[in-house]
């Protein structure tokens, strides 16, 4: 009862001691022994409090700055083995040379809210850095630390507003500087997560604007640590003067370790006027992203010059580095049969990107383990893809992205061939031409004679043991954007299907010709996509879409005509489709897809071959919503068995979700979680209703579905997918 009343007693003299400091000032509150814990929390909770309240405003306070920023990086291989040639793709460094040491000098721009130019000037190292080394630090240094998230929506940050539900705050120390007051508060995960980050933050007192911040995460391969210096002047006060940054990464059996030092000297500075912040939002050109300018850097060798651009000299370690840059390692012969051989077979089994000025080719390597998938219905899948561009004036672009891939389960090969030339970039016009094949499948004429057939009879349609027909298309497709959001998208294309084989079963008269006959289609199809108040970027005359805090609302019309290239379907099909995908904040997302079709004019035998209601045969990347936006326990009769649908799904996407409660310690290995939601109507089929939960990380997701029809089990299956170079 007398520790009951202590605590009371306690609580009320900082409510009281709270009261009298209104300005925020709570260095006089440290209290004695066994109680500092808990009165260093409140504290931490109120400056927080303040901190997060201010946060927004310093968030967009800054219009656009320019700036010299000089960068000293250095990596070393800390362990090594052959495996390296598989997983150097995974982080970026020179496997010429244990120890890489480098600097730069880059002169660089910020517009807001997010667009950051870096146009190299200077370079020199005993290596010369490749453009993934050198947008490794700069990924890090792009951040503004008054986001609630970063990198992407990577890591959520301690100064969110939702920040009390993930992080413990303690007042751990006051000090004095320059005669500001700072409290240096330690901020802790409350569950240990990918998404989460620890370390300190240094908060001057009464503008609770961040002096200094110390963090420590992951992020995918490494392990870093990031301590930045801001501004104390107030023409540069929420600026960033100093990093230091550290990256440790562990795969296979390596161990690499990065570190950069960065330095920055502003030539000019606009801040964002009170009535500018409105007007800022009304834009739908964000450019939210940073460049590269650097396909010609000149390096310099000159001491004097990196003399002048460094704020802190080169230790001796360092100048030893620099002395053995000409210095040759010759290998023994055998070591070098070795090296050439694991070469050879790092090309078979990596993804291959080669970029040479304005060409570009990606090539997922013929065996390379991560192009491997599985699904319940299909097995063990396989895919290869190459990816080719090249870059003409005015940004216009020539694209070939031939692919093929195996279906094991139903030994099922699957192609396709495809182009694109972006004639008109600015305005998103693309003429595309695409060839392959697709899923097998029954004509809805084979499907209602044979039901028909058989309706008073003892046999079923699995009893006749008929083979789907064989389908191969071609399709010339343009689309454009006629105003922002709203595009349109004409095309033309020519089916031909054959059966897989001749049945051995004769089900009655007038069937068995239906069932042996080729089937060609020619259809054009006039399309229309609009999405309201679409924001977007232009990658130089190359506009490319963002996100919207509207729906995507899609209509298309086709119409088959006979008597072309011996085409005999005639008939129509409309589909619409309406999808959003909601940011909920802090890396929470909800996404809906819903969307029906019919088939219209039935003057002939047709298939029911719908755009938005298809089979997908592959598992697909977490970075796009397909993996939650079709049905996967359904058979694939079912995608060919009626002349109408409609279907609706529904994904929520958490960092935070059924790990937090049965699993905590294993959340620091998974990025996200995924529940779905799916439901089909179709006359043939009135309930079909699919339940789907999933996880991932960098490197894989995988996923659980379970299949109800007319709410009775239907089945369950599972997916899964590498995320790795996707």
């Amino acid at each position: 009862m007398l520790k009951k009343y202590i605590n009371i007693i306690i609580l009320l003299f900082i409510a009281a001691a709270a009261l009298a400091n209104p300005d925020g000032s709570y260095g006089d509150l440290l209290l004695l022994g066994r109680t500092k814990k808990t009165v260093s929390s409140l504290q931490g909770d109120s400056i927080m409090n303040k901190v997060i309240e201010y946060a927004d405003k310093y968030r967009t306070a800054v219009n656009q700055y320019e700036a010299e920023i000089y960068i000293k990086g250095k990596t070393e291989i800390l362990k090594r083995n052959a495996l390296m040639r598989f997983a150097h793709h995974l982080f970026p460094v020179d496997r010429k040379n244990k120890d890489m040491i480098f600097e730069m000098v880059s002169h660089s721009k910020f517009n807001a809210p997010n667009n950051y130019q870096h146009n190299f000037k200077a370079l020199y190292g005993n290596s010369i850095p490749n453009g993934a080394k050198q947008q490794e630090v700069l990924a890090f240094l792009n951040l503004n630390v008054y986001s609630p998230t970063i990198y992407n929506e990577g890591i959520i940050m301690p100064v969110a507003r939702e920040a009390f539900k993930f992080y413990n705050f303690n007042l751990e120390s006051i000090e004095i500087a320059d005669n500001l007051k700072i409290y240096k508060i330690r901020f802790m995960p409350k569950l240990w997560s990918q998404k989460l980050i620890c370390g300190d933050l240094y908060i001057t007192d009464k503008d609770w604007r961040i002096d200094k911040i110390d963090v420590n995460g992951r992020f995918s391969f490494a392990e870093f640590n990031l301590v930045m210096t801001f501004g104390r002047d107030y023409r540069h006060f929420i600026l960033p003067q100093k990093a230091d940054l550290f990256l440790r990464y562990h795969v296979l059996g390596n161990a690499i370790a990065s570190s950069y030092h960065t330095s920055f000297k502003y030539d000019a500075v606009e801040w964002v006027e009170e009535d500018y912040e409105s007007k800022k939002h009304k834009s739908l050109d964000l450019t939210g992203y940073y460049r590269l300018s650097s396909d010609t850097i000149p390096i310099i060798s000159d001491s004097s010059y990196w003399n002048r651009k460094r704020d802190i000299p080169l230790t001796g370690e360092e100048e030893k580095k620099y002395e053995k840059k000409n210095i040759a390692i010759l290998q023994k012969s055998d070591t070098g049969n070795i090296q050439r051989y694991l070469k050879i077979t790092e090309k078979l089994t990596n993804t291959i990107n080669l970029d040479y000025k304005t060409t570009r080719l990606k090539y997922s390597g013929i065996l390379n383990p991560f192009q491997l998938g599985y699904s319940g219905r299909n097995g063990i899948t396989y895919k290869q893809q190459i990816r080719f561009s090249k870059t003409f004036k005015r940004d216009r672009q020539l694209r070939f992205h031939p692919e093929v891939g195996f279906v094991f389960k139903r030994k099922e090969l699957f192609f396709k061939f495809g182009g694109d030339w972006e004639y008109l970039p600015e305005k998103r016009g693309a003429l595309s031409l695409s060839l392959g094949n697709t899923n097998q499948g029954y004509s809805s004429k084979i499907m209602n004679e044979i039901n028909e057939q058989l309706k008073d009879s003892a046999f079923n349609f699995d009893n006749l043991d008929l083979q789907y027909f064989k389908h191969y298309y071609i399709e010339l497709r343009n689309q454009i954007e006629l105003f922002n959001g709203f595009q349109l998208t004409t095309g033309v294309s020519y089916h031909h299907r054959t059966p897989t084989r001749k049945s051995a079963i004769d089900p009655g008269d007038g069937v068995t010709e239906i069932i042996n006959d080729n089937y060609d289609d020619f259809i054009p199809t006039i399309g229309i996509s609009y999405t309201p108040r679409q924001y977007y970027w232009m990658d130089g005359h190359r506009k490319e879409y963002l996100y919207s805090y509207y729906p995507t609302i899609s209509l298309e019309y086709g119409k088959a005509i006979p008597g072309v290239w011996n085409s005999s379907g005639n008939y129509g099909r409309i589909e619409a489709d309406i999808h959003q995908s909601i940011y909920l904040g802090l890396s929470r997302r909800f996404n809906y897809h819903v969307s029906g079709g019919i088939y219209t004019d039935q003057k002939s035998t047709y298939f029911a071959d719908y755009r938005y209601f298809t089979r997908h045969n592959f598992p697909e990347s977490w970075g796009g919503d397909d993996f939650g936006g079709v049905f996967h326990q359904l058979r694939s009769v079912w995608f060919n068995a009626s002349d109408k649908y409609a279907q609706a799904h529904i994904m929520y996407e958490s960092p935070f979700m059924l790990f937090q409660l049965i699993k905590p310690e294993a959340t620091k290995h998974i990025i996200s979680e995924r529940f779905y939601l799916s439901q089909l109507w179709m006359p043939v089929k009135p309930s079909y209703t699919e339940i789907g939960y999933g996880f991932g990380n960098h490197i894989f997701n995988v996923a659980a579905f379970v299949g109800f029809d007319k709410l009775k089990y239907d089945g369950i299956g599972f997916k899964f997918a590498f995320e790795l170079f996707q």
